[in-house]
Formats: C-alpha cells, structure tokens, sequence
C-alpha cells in the first residue's frame, strides 16, 4: 500500500495526502476532507515509511507517553484516547511505566537517546517533584497528562475539584457528616482532590477533621490501611471518598473482613468510573469522566507543538460528565455501629 493508492482512493492529490498525514498548518482544504482522507488511510492499512519520512522532516514520527504504571485502570482509557489521536494524525506511540515510585526516572531520557522520539506525554509517580525537574532537562517538547509543573509548560488535567466537590456532595445529601477521605497527600492529584473534598464539607457547612483525610497512596493495600485507621476511630465515618477504584475495593475489602455492612454501616465512593466499578462487590459509586479525552486532547496539543502549530491554549482542563450512583452508597445510619 502506498501513499499514491490512498490518493487515487480519495481524489485527492498525493502531496495533499502528504500533508494532511503531516498535519501542515498551510494546508488550505476543509476538515470534512482531511477527516476522509484519515479515515482511508485506516481502512487501506496504509503506514508511511517511518525511517524515510523521518529523514526527510528531521522527525521520527513517534511520540512516548510515559505513565506511573501500564495497568493502572484509569490509564487503559488515557492511553487508548491517546493512540487514538495519535493515529488520526499520522504518529507511533511508544509507551512506558516509569514506576508508580519512581523505579526508573531516566526512561524517558532514555527513549530519547535510542529511539529518537519527537516528544513526550507524561504522568509521574509519587516522586512528582523529582520527576518533574527531570522533564525541564528533556531535548524534546513534553506534555504533561493529569500532572502540573507551571502555567507556561504545556499540560492537560481533569478538574478534580469539582469532580471531587459534586461526589462528596452526593455523600452529604444522603446525609453523612463524617466522610473519610482516601488518596495521595503528597503530590498535585492529591491535593486538588483534597481542596475538592474540603471545598464541599465547607459548602454543606461541615467542619475539616484533619483525622479523616488519611496518605494512602492509589492501590488496593493502601485502602485497606486507610480504611482499618478509620473504621478504628472512636467517632468513625459512616461514609468514604476513594481517590480511585483500587483505593476503593481496599476499603471495601477492610470494612467487609471487619464486619461493616456497606452501604448500611458505611458508604463507599470512588474518583474516576468504568468498568471496574461495576464489577466491584457492591459496584461503586464514581465520578465519570472522559478519560479517552484526556489522552486525545493531551496527544493534539503535542503533535500541535511538534508542527509549529500554535495551540489554541498549552492548559486544557477536562471538566466530569456526571455522578454514577451504584450500590456501594446509602443513607447515613442513625445509629453508628462499631466493630463486629
């Protein structure tokens, strides 16, 4: 398959398919015929010559998105958008897992050196503030996925706040007043989902309990330890946020393993949704976003950067579509039982 077969198959000359493939900004033909032209390349199967074209644009056509772990649940959706976009526009995307600790913070500079990637997607562990000083010594453009350096580099975040806010808030209508909090303390998710979390107890007129807002980190372990901590208080919460659904089926597990039904003795909600909450037992109730767009938008701005495009803004904020209430929350009990 060659380039001259998507343009016979098109009508559309093989230098227009050219540069729609290398997303020329001086191309003036309208977006209903670049969106076709895209479209053939993927039923035809077509695939530029990477070395050639390479050679000839001083470019590889290959990006790397680098993520704490491939098999965190919220990345698959992340880095499907992201192949997405990637392949509408003509990229290859290399994608690596630099650690949720931070394993290995010379990957990127790695993927750098041998296989001459043109820029970068990145989202960083809980060694954020190290990690991110590495990204400023990169030789190539970057954009920053979910994770925050500064106004002036290039980022795409989900608005955490108000995702957080709406949740809680849902926890406060059933009517808990004590509501645990679960997630990171020590990097830029953990601390919008914790403004997120104190800016709804304020809403609703309920005091912050610095006791209530426990380090657990993103995993199942650490949802179990967070939860154990609370359930064990002597005012303990009926109700509890989970930065995500690891976070959540460890809570669950520990309020189960000590006797707490849940959402009877205790309501549990998770950041984020998909197909894990469903699968939870009771499913969870989440905060759904768009995932997939996170990653698209995160790869348009890139490749934008990687054309000489200039972005129609370098800080896209991805608002929550809406609350997904499951089984895992209920009314606040009138009487708080303890532990069985």
């Amino acid at each position: 398959m060659t380039i001259s077969d998507v343009a016979k198959a098109t009508g559309v000359s093989v230098g227009a398919v050219s540069r729609i493939l290398n997303n020329d900004p001086t191309l003036n033909v309208r977006e209903e015929t670049k969106t076709h032209v895209r479209r053939t390349i993927a039923e035809l199967g077509y695939s530029p010559n990477p070395q050639a074209r390479g050679l000839r644009m001083s470019r590889s056509g290959t990006i790397a998105m680098i993520v704490p772990e491939i098999n965190s649940p919220a990345f698959t959706a992340i880095i499907l958008g992201a192949q997405k976009a990637a392949r509408e526009r003509g990229y290859s995307m290399l994608l690596g897992g630099i650690g949720e600790e931070g394993d290995d913070p010379q990957l990127p500079s790695r993927i750098l050196a041998r296989n001459q990637v043109d820029g970068f997607l990145i989202s960083t562990g809980t060694q954020e503030k190290e990690q991110l000083a590495a990204v400023k010594t990169l030789g190539a453009p970057s954009v920053l996925v979910n994770r925050y350096l500064d106004e002036s580099h290039p980022h795409v975040v989900l608005d955490d706040v108000r995702g957080v806010t709406a949740i809680v808030r849902h926890l406060i209508e059933l009517g808990h007043k004590r509501i645990g909090f679960l997630g990171g303390l020590r990097r830029y998710l953990g601390t919008r989902r914790l403004a997120g979390y104190k800016a709804a107890l304020k809403e609703a007129g309920l005091p912050f309990d610095p006791g209530l807002a426990i380090d657990s980190g993103y995993d199942r372990d650490g949802g179990e330890r967070g939860a154990s901590t609370l359930l064990s208080l002597a005012n303990r919460p009926t109700a509890i946020f989970a930065t995500n659904h690891l976070v959540a089926a460890g809570a669950i597990h520990e309020a189960h393993r000590q006797g707490f039904n849940v959402p009877k003795d205790l309501s549990v909600a998770s950041f984020y949704d998909g197909p894990v909450a469903e699968l939870l037992n009771p499913a969870v109730t989440s905060v759904l976003y768009p995932l997939d767009r996170l990653g698209y938008e995160s790869v348009a701005m890139l490749v934008d950067i990687l054309t000489g495009v200039t972005p129609a803004t370098t800080s896209v904020i991805i608002p929550h579509d809406k609350i997904v209430v499951r089984a895992s929350t209920g009314r606040a009990p009138t009487k708080i039982s303890r532990r069985a």
